[in-house]
């Protein structure tokens, strides 16, 4: 699994391209915290914006010493009725926005999802808005497997869906006939 729920009450979620071993060490630190945030019982605990900064400067520090985590993270929650969605990248670079994809996805998805999104999309329209992403990114890489995991944060908590499959379409004309002229374009 590339996402997690994560913190104390597991209420935001983790998700990270790149590399595994570094994504599992994050999660092993962000687990720390959290337990030593438990037992500090006090109440408090890391918002969103924080846990997103506090890994952007991991991934700053790990960079400066030349052994970086080669992950890009993407980190959501929601809390005290806002809503938090923000990026780190290897290199300690973050920014926040209203959506957001990394790898492959930064090139081939987010133009759809600057077409579609706005600020009032039901939950049933940004499920389709992300399922087009993904099979639009299965099409173009199709090593992928075409089975993906959705993950939802609001004020009830966070979910993450049980991977399931895209439906996909390969009765294309143009997929079935393939390139005539044979310069292996399409």
């Amino acid at each position: 699994e590339r996402i997690a729920k994560v913190g104390v009450a597991k209420d935001m979620l983790l998700a990270a391209g790149g590399d595994h071993s570094d994504y599992q060490y994050m999660l092993k630190m962000i687990e720390a915290k959290s337990v030593e945030e438990f037992v500090m019982d006090d109440g408090a605990a890391m918002p969103p914006s924080a846990l997103h900064s506090w890994l952007t400067r991991v991934m700053y520090q790990r960079r400066s010493k030349m052994d970086p985590l080669w992950n890009s993270i993407i980190v959501a929650g929601f809390r005290d009725g806002v809503p938090y969605l923000g990026s780190s990248n290897m290199y300690g670079t973050a920014f926040e926005d209203n959506y957001m994809a990394s790898g492959l996805g930064a090139h081939l998805a987010l133009p759809l999802l600057r077409k579609s999104w706005r600020e009032d999309l039901s939950e049933e329209e940004a499920r389709k808005l992300m399922e087009d992403c993904c099979r639009v990114l299965f099409y173009r890489d199709t090593r992928a497997s075409s089975y993906i995991t959705i993950g939802k944060v609001d004020s009830a908590g966070s979910a993450i869906t049980k991977p399931f499959m895209l439906e996909t379409y390969w009765e294309h004309p143009q997929f079935v006939k393939g390139n005539v002229g044979g310069d292996g374009s399409w």
